[in-house]
């Protein structure tokens, strides 16, 4: 089969719709597309291309001593690994710090806690995956192109999402001296599971991708246990906003459970009040936001989070106060 740009197309539409969707997992406080865009592309591009150079001198320089057989091995299982997790985490790393300064500005941390952290992991894989994909089916025609896409789309984005894990905990650790170890850790992970993949891989085949479908698994039930805690951090965080009545019961009752609140907009919707919807998602959204701060804010009380809290009350008094019907005099 010839390696064609239909092939690619269908490649990015996939990529996009892998995106897409692990965005969506993230039901409780999904991600700006303004950060997670910027992150597959980095994967796509910036990633891709330093991984290239320094896989292709680390092979040539292996090559020089030993067989090339031999030196893809060592390339795929001691350089690769590295390389191409560092590039992919660096982008990880920046866009933690241009939310962190932003967060500053507006109140919010978009980058905090594990499924946030698999979020931009994985988006930055998908990037990644897709570009190597292509680059193979240019090498090696549409065959392995086709057999890469089906059967490890999910790789990379496993393997970063370790790396994303570790810096989305950044923002639980107290001390600033160990504010570094979790996104260390989260990278040797990384570069460990990617090096495992790469060396069954090579050596057994397909065994590789049974291994990398446990993996995938075990994400699942990360995310859902997870996704658990949020649950139980909103109810528990805005039970004492219920009580002082900025938060009504009807929206205490509904807000931790996904499942509630979209079979409420969907209410909203089908009966014809779209102003209404409009206003609820976004009055939910920033009680959800409090929720998340609160709880920062507990685990570290300095005064910019504390600040924050207190920003996100007076955005829900300002937003019920714009759906409040004007009286006219």
């Amino acid at each position: 089969m010839s390696f064609n740009g239909t092939l690619v197309w269908i490649g990015v539409l996939q990529s996009l719709l892998y995106l897409f969707f692990i965005r969506a997992i993230d039901v409780y406080e999904r991600e700006p597309l303004r950060y997670v865009v910027p992150v597959f592309l980095w994967g796509f591009a910036v990633a891709t291309t330093v991984s290239l150079v320094f896989n292709t001198l680390a092979q040539v320089t292996f090559a020089s001593v030993v067989s090339k057989q031999e030196a893809n091995f060592l390339t795929s299982i001691f350089v690769a690994p590295v390389v191409e997790e560092s590039t992919k985490g660096l982008a990880l790393l920046i866009i933690f710090f241009i939310a962190y300064l932003a967060s500053r500005r507006r109140g919010l941390i978009e980058f905090a806690g594990v499924m946030d952290g698999i979020v931009y992991g994985a988006a930055v894989g998908f990037g990644f995956a897709l570009a190597e994909d292509i680059l193979y089916g240019l090498q090696f025609g549409g065959e392995t192109y086709l057999v890469r896409r089906i059967l490890g789309g999910f790789g990379h984005a496993a393997f970063t999402s370790l790396t994303g894990i570790g810096v989305g905990l950044i923002p639980f650790v107290h001390n600033r001296l160990l504010k570094l170890v979790p996104p260390v850790l989260g990278l040797i992970g990384a570069i460990l599971l990617h090096a495992t993949f790469n060396f069954l891989a090579t050596v057994y085949g397909p065994v590789a991708y049974l291994f990398m479908f446990c993996v995938v698994l075990a994400y699942l039930v990360v995310i859902l246990v997870w996704l658990t805690i949020e649950r139980r951090t909103i109810r528990y965080e805005l039970r004492e906003e219920a009580e002082r009545g900025l938060i009504t019961p009807e929206e205490y009752a509904i807000l931790p459970t996904y499942f509630r609140r979209t079979v409420y907009y969907l209410r909203l919707v089908f009966t014809g009040r779209p102003g209404e919807w409009l206003r609820a998602r976004r009055l939910h959204s920033t009680a959800v936001d409090l929720a998340f701060a609160k709880r920062l804010s507990r685990r570290s009380p300095v005064p910019s989070r504390i600040d924050r809290v207190q920003a996100l009350r007076q955005k829900i008094v300002d937003l019920r106060a714009q759906a409040a019907p004007q009286v006219s005099t």
